[in-house]
C-alpha cells in the first residue's frame, strides 16, 4: 500500500468524522484521565503506545497527528475507548466509560447479514463502523460509567459477553473494559485488508442510553473464585487437588520471563488433575492476562494462552501430584492387608507423615497403630514423626532461597522477605510513590537530562513531583527531595532509608519513557541539521513528518513555527517590512532572521542584543511583537517576558530559546538597576549564565540567556558604554510620522499568521547549505570583508577603532546577515522586496564614545572650568579666584596638566561615575587624550613652587 493512496483515503471528509465521533465519545470527559492510542504493526508485532491527558488538547491533537503517521508506516492505529486514571493498559486503570461497543469479523458472504443485524439490533447503536474485516458498534452511555472497584469492571465486563454473544461478535476478542479498537479515519494495515478504511457507516451522536438499559444481557458468573487473580474452588466433584506450585500460581501469578513456562506447568498440573481443557481455559487464560502491562496486544496475548494450553492439553495426562495426605493414605492403605507392615515400612510410612501438621499427624498416628498393633507403642510413632519432621525442616532450611520484594499495601510502601521463618514484613514508608513515567530532555548538544515523574499519595491526598533520574542513586539525596517538594509528612521510618529506592522502582513495574527536547532552535538528528520547534520540526527538505517533542515553560507557549505556501510568508514578510520605520527597516529585518544565522558563525563571534526606545505610543510593542512573530504567535500585548520579572526569571526563560527571537517588554530603570542590567548584558554576549551554588556548594549547571534579546522601553540604560557595545540602541520616531491611518499596520496583521511560515522556509534553506558546509564558510567570508569594511569608516571619522571593536563587530554580523538574506530571497525570485542596506555603525560608535567614562570625565571638566566652578590655572599668567573655588590642573608648554584626584572629586559633584580614576586614566590613554609617563600614567611636574603629579592632556583635548 503507498503512502499516496493512504493519504488520499485520509481525506478531510473522514478526518471530520473522526472528530464527530471522539468528541461524542469524550466531550465531557475528566481533564486528568487519559486517553491510550495504541499503534501495532501487524507484521512485525511492534507496539507503540501513545498517551495523552484528555484536558492537554495540543498534546491529544500532536499523538493523533503522530498515530497517522505511524499508520502511513504501516501500523494498524487503535484507541481504548474506556479512559485510563494512569499511563497503563490494563483493566485495573480503566476510570471512565463514555460507551458500550462490539466488534464483529466478517465473511465476505455475511457482512451483509451482520451489518443489519447490527443495525436492527435494540437498543440501536449511536454509530456504526466499517473496520475494513467487519463491523464495529458503539452505545453511548448517559450519564457515562464511572468505573470505582473490581466489581464495576466485571459487571461491565459481563455486559459486553452478553453482548458478544446476542450479536455473534468476534470470539477472539477480550471482553473488557481494557479493551482496544480502531481508530476511524485510519487504514486498516493487515495485508489480507488491502488498505481498507475504518470509516463511519451510520453517526447518532444524540443517541443516548442508562447503563441499566443493557442489565439484561449480564452474562452467568464464572466459577466461584477466591482472591485476587482467581483461584478455582473445588466442590467435591472428585477432582484432584491442584499441587501448591500451580495454587500459587493461580493467586499471584508469574514475573515476566517465566510467564509462558509457568502457564504450561499449570496447565499440565489441571490436566492431570482431570480438569477439562474448557476449564482451565476458563481460569488460566484470566490469569495470564492479568500478568500483562498493557505494552502487548491483548488479542495476540489471549490467543497465545490458548495456545499454549491446548499444547498441554494435546500430550497424555501423568499421574496427578499427590498431596502429603493422599501419599500417606496410599502408604498406609498398602499395608492393611498384611498382618504386621516390616519396620521399613513403618519408617516409610512415618517420614511420609512429617510433611503433616500434628493434627492431622494424630489422625494418621492412629491408623498406624492400629495397623502395627500392640508391639508398637504411640512414644515411639511420635518419636520417628518428631525425628522426620526435624530432618524435613533442616532440608528445607538448606534448600530456601530467601526472597524480598516491595508492595503496596494499605496506602503504605511494605518490605517484605520470606525467611525460614516465614514472611516479614516492614513498613518503609506510611505513604506510597509510583513512577507515572521517566522524561529524558535533551539539549541541543544532544546531552540529556533524565527526570523521573513520581506520584506521591497520602491519606487521600496526591502530589506529583520531577525528581531528576541522578537523586535515585542516593538515599538520603531522594529523601531529601521529596521532603522538600511535598513536605515534611513524607518522611522514612527509621532504618528503612535505603529500601526506598528500590521499593519505587519495584511498585512502579514498566513504566513509560519518552524524550522531550528543552529549546527551541537547531540541533543535528541522524547528522543532519534540523530545527525543532513545539510545532514543526525542519530540515534540508522543509518541515518533517516527524514530530518532536518539545517543553518550553508556560511562558513561552506561543513559540512555534507554521507550515504556509512561500508566496503567502513572502507577502507576509514584506507586509511587515513596511511597518517599520525606513532608516531602521533593515537593521530590524536583519535582526529579527540573526537567530537562525547565529549558530552557524565561528564561536567568538559577537551576540548583539536589540532595544527599541520610543515613547508611548512610537509603536515600539507593535514592532516587537511583529518581529517576534517569525517564531510564533504574538501580539502586542503577549511579550514572553518582561523587565520587571526579575533577572534570574528572565535569564532562565531565555535559556530555552537557543536560535529564536527573545522579546523583553516595557525596560524602565526601577526596574532593572544599572549594575545588574549591566552584568546582565555582560553575561548574554558572552553566552554565560550566573555563576551559581546549589545546596551541597556544588556549581550550578549554566543557563545563561540563549535567545536573541529584543528589549523594548522608553528609556535606556545611560553613562553605560559596556551596555551601548552589546546593545544597539535604535529611536523609533512618533507612529504620526510614518503610518498615520495605521494602514500598513492593519495589513501586517491580516497576513501575521504566515510570518512563521517564512522562517521556515528559511531554516530549511539553512539546512541545506549548513548540512554540505557551505554555509559556515560564507559567513566567514563575508563577516571578515564586513568588519574590514567597518573598521576603515570608523578610522575615517576619527575615532579608534580598538575601543569600539564590539560596536564594529555587531554591524558586521547584522551586514552579514543581510547579505544572506538577500540571497535566499533572490533564489526566491522576490530579493526586490528588500529595502537597501543602511549601516548605523558610525553613529552607534560615536554613541558609545560619548558614553565612555573617558569622555564624560573631559566633558564635565570643561564644564566646570567653563562655568568658573573650577580652575585650570597659567602659570604664565595668573589671576585671582575665590578661596572656595579649587584648581584642578595647569596649561603650560601646549598641554592641560590634569591633577588627578583633585579632578575627579570635583566631577564627582557634578555626575557620579562608575569608574574608578585608574581605570579613568587608562581609557583616556587608550582614546589618545593622554600622554602617560615612563612608568605611570602621571608625570611629575613643578608649580607654582611645588611638585605637584599630574596628567598630561594635549592642550586641544579641552579646547
Amino acid at each position: 500500500m503507498s503512502q499516496e493512496i493512504t493519504l488520499h483515503k485520509m481525506n478531510a471528509n473522514k478526518l471530520e468524522d473522526r472528530r464527530t465521533f471522539l468528541r461524542a465519545l469524550y466531550g465531557a470527559s475528566p481533564e486528568e484521565l487519559y486517553l491510550e492510542l495504541r499503534c501495532i504493526h501487524p507484521n512485525t508485532g511492534e507496539v507503540k503506545s501513545l498517551w495523552s491527558r484528555m484536558g492537554d488538547k495540543p498534546e491529544l491533537a500532536r499523538i493523533l497527528k503522530k498515530a497517522d503517521r505511524l499508520n502511513q508506516e504501516g501500523f494498524g492505529v487503535y484507541f481504548a475507548p474506556c479512559l485510563r486514571n494512569e499511563k497503563r493498559g490494563t483493566a485495573e486503570s480503566a476510570a471512565w466509560l463514555p460507551a458500550l461497543w462490539i466488534d464483529i469479523d466478517s465473511q465476505a458472504d455475511q457482512q451483509q447479514r451482520d451489518l443489519e443485524r447490527l443495525q436492527e439490533f435494540e437498543p440501536k447503536p449511536s454509530f456504526v463502523l466499517n473496520s475494513g474485516g467487519g463491523w464495529h458498534g458503539y452505545w453511548l452511555l448517559q450519564p457515562p460509567v464511572i468505573l470505582k472497584d473490581e466489581d464495576d469492571r466485571q459487571r461491565i465486563g459481563s455486559m459486553m459477553r452478553g453482548l458478544f454473544s446476542a450479536l455473534q461478535g468476534d470470539p477472539d476478542y477480550v471482553k473488557t473494559v481494557a479493551g482496544i479498537m480502531r481508530l476511524p479515519g485510519t487504514i486498516n494495515t493487515k495485508p489480507e485488508r488491502e488498505g481498507a478504511l475504518v470509516e463511519l457507516i451510520d453517526s447518532a451522536p444524540d443517541r443516548h442510553y442508562a447503563i441499566e438499559t443493557f442489565s439484561w444481557l449480564e452474562t452467568a458468573p464464572a466459577p466461584k473464585i477466591v482472591q485476587t487473580p482467581k483461584v478455582l474452588t473445588l466442590n467435591g466433584n472428585g477432582l484432584h487437588t491442584l499441587p501448591p506450585r500451580t495454587e500459587k500460581y493461580l493467586t499471584t501469578g508469574a514475573n515476566n520471563g517465566n510467564r509462558n513456562s509457568e502457564l504450561f506447568a499449570a496447565a499440565c498440573q489441571m490436566r492431570d488433575a482431570g480438569y477439562s481443557q474448557a476449564e482451565a481455559e476458563n481460569s488460566l487464560v484470566q490469569r495470564y492476562m492479568a500478568d500483562g502491562d498493557g505494552g502487548e496486544h491483548s488479542t495476540a496475548r489471549e490467543k497465545q494462552a490458548q495456545a499454549t494450553i491446548s499444547s498441554a492439553y494435546s500430550r497424555p495426562a501423568r499421574e496427578p501430584i499427590l498431596t502429603p495426605q493422599d501419599q500417606v493414605a496410599q502408604i498406609i492403605g498398602q499395608y492393611k492387608n498384611q498382618d504386621r507392615p516390616t519396620t521399613k515400612q513403618i519408617t516409610e510410612a512415618v517420614e511420609a507423615c512429617a510433611k503433616l501438621n500434628p493434627i492431622e499427624w494424630a489422625e494418621e498416628r492412629q491408623k498406624l497403630k492400629a495397623i502395627c498393633g500392640d508391639g508398637l507403642k504411640i512414644s515411639d510413632l511420635d518419636r520417628l514423626y518428631r525425628q522426620s519432621r526435624k530432618q524435613l525442616e533442616r532440608s528445607e532450611v538448606e534448600d530456601f532461597r530467601e526472597t524480598e520484594h516491595y508492595a503496596e499495601m494499605d496506602g503504605k510502601i511494605i518490605y517484605q522477605r520470606q525467611s525460614e521463618r516465614g514472611m516479614i514484613e516492614k513498613t518503609v514508608a506510611d505513604w506510597s510513590a509510583k513512577l507515572l513515567e521517566r522524561v529524558s530532555r535533551v539539549d541541543d548538544d544532544g546531552q540529556a537530562e533524565h527526570v523521573a515523574i513520581l506520584e506521591l499519595q497520602r491519606h487521600g491526598s496526591t502530589a506529583k513531583i520531577d525528581v531528576p533520574s541522578e537523586v535515585f542513586g542516593d538515599d538520603s539525596a531522594l529523601r531529601r527531595y521529596i521532603a522538600g517538594r511535598a513536605g515534611e509528612a513524607y518522611t522514612v521510618r527509621a532504618g528503612m532509608a535505603k529500601h526506598l529506592t528500590p521499593a519505587i522502582l519495584s511498585i512502579s513495574g514498566n513504566y513509560p519513557t519518552r524524550n522531550s527536547y528543552r529549546f527551541m532552535g537547531w540541533t543535528k538528528i541522524d547528522g543532519r541539521w534540523t530545527y525543532i520547534t513545539p510545532s514543526h520540526s525542519i530540515d534540508a527538505g522543509g518541515i518533517k513528518e516527524e514530530v518532536h517533542e518539545v517543553e518550553l515553560e508556560p511562558r513561552l507557549r506561543d513559540y512555534r513555527l507554521a507550515e504556509t505556501k512561500f508566496e503567502d510568508s513572502a507577502k507576509a514578510f514584506e507586509a511587515m517590512i513596511k511597518v517599520f520605520p525606513p532608516d531602521l527597516a533593515p537593521t530590524l529585518i536583519a535582526f529579527g532572521c540573526l537567530p537562525l544565522f547565529q549558530r552557524f558563525f565561528p564561536k567568538a563571534t559577537h551576540k548583539p542584543a536589540l532595544h527599541l526606545v520610543g515613547t508611548t505610543g512610537s509603536g515600539k510593542s507593535e514592532i516587537a511583537s511583529l518581529m517576534t512573530s517569525l517564531y510564533g504567535e504574538f501580539l502586542r500585548d503577549s511579550p514572553p517576558a518582561q523587565w520587571g520579572d526579575t533577572i534570574n526569571a528572565v535569564e532562565a526563560l531565555g535559556y530555552s530559546l537557543a536560535d529564536a527571537l527573545y522579546w523583553i517588554d516595557d525596560y524602565k530603570h526601577i526596574y532593572a538597576d544599572s549594575r545588574n542590567f549591566t552584568r546582565f548584558m555582560q553575561s548574554y554576549s558572552r553566552n554565560m549564565g550566573r555563576g551559581r551554588l546549589t545546596r551541597e556548594a556544588q556549581q550550578r549547571q549554566d543557563r545563561a540567556c540563549r535567545g536573541h534579546i529584543l528589549s523594548t522601553g522608553e528609556t535606556t540604560v545611560e553613562g553605560e558604554p559596556s551596555v551601548l557595545a552589546r546593545m544597539i540602541v535604535l529611536e523609533l520616531p512618533p507612529w504620526e510620522q510614518r503610518d498615520p491611518g495605521g494602514n500598513a499596520l492593519n495589513a501586517a496583521d491580516q497576513m501575521r499568521r504566515h510570518l512563521p511560515g517564512f522562517t521556515a522556509h528559511l531554516a530549511a534553506w539553512i539546512a541545506k547549505q549548513a548540512d554540505t558546509g557551505e554555509l559556515q564558510e560564507e559567513l566567514v567570508r563575508r563577516l571578515s570583508l564586513c568588519d574590514s569594511g567597518y573598521r576603515t569608516q570608523i578610522n575615517a571619522a576619527g575615532m579608534r577603532a580598538n575601543s569600539t571593536g564590539r560596536v564594529i563587530g555587531n554591524w558586521a554580523v547584522l551586514t552579514t546577515i543581510y547579505h544572506m538574506l538577500d540571497r535566499f530571497l533572490d533564489e526566491h525570485g522576490c530579493a526586490d522586496i528588500l529595502p537597501g542596506w543602511r549601516a548605523l555603525v558610525v553613529e552607534t560608535a560615536q554613541a558609545m564614545q560619548e558614553e565612555r567614562a573617558s569622555q564624560l570625565y573631559v566633558d564635565i571638566i570643561q564644564q566646570l572650568a567653563a562655568s568658573g566652578r573650577a580652575i585650570i590655572e597659567d602659570p604664565n599668567h595668573p589671576r585671582e579666584h575665590p578661596p572656595s573655588v579649587p584648581v584642578i590642573g595647569y596649561v603650560a608648554d601646549g598641554f592641560t596638566y590634569i591633577i588627578p584626584d583633585i579632578a575627579f572629586r570635583e566631577v564627582a559633584k557634578i555626575q557620579p561615575i562608575n569608574f574608578t580614576l585608574q581605570a579613568i586614566g587608562n581609557q583616556l590613554k587608550e582614546d589618545g587624550m593622554l600622554v602617560p609617563g615612563p612608568n605611570n600614567l602621571s608625570v611629575q611636574k613643578r608649580f607654582q613652587g611645588q611638585r605637584v603629579r599630574v596628567w598630561q592632556l594635549p592642550s586641544h583635548i579641552l579646547g
